[in-house]
């Protein structure tokens, strides 16, 4: 039983270094609100288009951050969403 954990965690360690060894692509996705979008919803969808896997809360504090956008989202705003994609 113990050999069958130790087999399993090595190849757990190794796909993870592999995983984090491959190149990551980052840009930046800039989009425009529309009536009745939410950040939420505007960034949830650009991640899930552009292969994005990140927490879509870390990727919205970022957005929040470079777009300026201070309290709610209006229509016309703004929105930069970085991206950041594993090859």
């Amino acid at each position: 039983m113990k050999k069958i954990l130790f087999v399993l965690m090595a190849a757990c360690c190794i796909w993870a270094a592999w995983d984090y060894s491959r190149p990551v692509d980052k840009y930046v996705v800039k989009t425009v609100a529309g009536e009745g979008d939410t950040l939420w919803n505007i960034v949830g969808d650009v991640m899930s288009q552009e292969g994005d896997r990140r927490d879509v809360r870390e990727v919205i504090h970022y957005a929040r951050e470079i777009s300026n956008i201070k309290g709610t989202l209006r229509p016309g705003d703004i929105v930069l969403i970085p991206i950041e994609v594993r090859r």
